[in-house]
């Protein structure tokens, strides 16, 4: 639990001065990982928002928004896939 707490206030303070370098596929996934070990999940939290942050500096050639490669290797879907098959 206290790593999700540290993960909450980073991300705040972060997204307060705009840095969005720390997040990542990685964060994400220990994120979902940690709501599940820390009983989140079975206190009826169900989500984890991806708001910001996880955008390229570029759209795709179609002019649509993608992930930032370096950060979100294998892609929103497969993030999303992994969270979603914790909770």
């Amino acid at each position: 639990m206290a790593q999700l707490i540290r993960f909450i206030l980073i991300a705040a303070v972060s997204n307060l001065l705009c840095d969005c370098n720390i997040f990542s596929e990685k964060l994400f996934k220990d994120m979902a990982d940690e709501m599940v070990r820390g009983g989140f999940r079975d206190a009826g939290y169900e989500y984890v928002i991806i708001d910001d942050c996880w955008l390229a500096k570029q759209r795709d050639a179609d002019g649509r928004l993608q992930p930032d490669p370096k950060r979100f290797p294998s892609g929103m879907r497969a993030l999303a896939d992994y969270v979603c098959s914790f909770l």
